[in-house]
């Protein structure tokens, strides 16, 4: 026959004070990193209607659909086309960046604003053609 040891209720282990505000803090902070952590990620997307449904500041990566020019306040503007063939005008209130029309593709990493009908970028980031590429050599 196998004995059973059981322990009465009055012999479990308290939990203080102290030990339920430290749980308490580390599930805070745990909540607080994940927020943190999620709002600072953001989606890359190749495609304008994704960057317009997504409500909240992403990666879009387009190609050149205007040479681009500057606004009557000041902001760089121009027109973005994604793969499909969707336009896009872009707001930055950074300069014109070097080598823009030279460009394969176009990052802007920003948000779609729904008032103004635009995307506005916190940054536009242009891949060129890459000057390191070999030179064919004449013969």
């Amino acid at each position: 026959m196998i004995r059973r040891t059981v322990f009465p209720r009055h012999h479990r282990l308290p939990v203080t004070p102290v030990q339920a505000a430290g749980v308490i803090l580390i599930i805070l902070a745990a909540f607080l990193s994940y927020g943190g952590l999620r709002s600072s990620i953001r989606p890359y997307t190749t495609h304008i209607d994704e960057a317009v449904d997504s409500g909240r500041s992403v990666q879009l990566v387009g190609f050149l659909g205007s040479t681009g020019m500057y606004d009557a306040q000041g902001r760089f503007t121009f027109v973005l086309e994604d793969e499909t063939g969707r336009r896009v005008t872009v707001v930055s209130r950074e300069p014109k960046p070097s080598h823009f029309e030279l460009a394969t593709s176009i990052v802007v990493i920003g948000r779609y604003d729904d008032e103004q009908n635009l995307f506005v970028a916190d940054q536009v980031l242009v891949k060129c053609p890459s000057k390191y590429h070999e030179q064919e050599v004449a013969r």
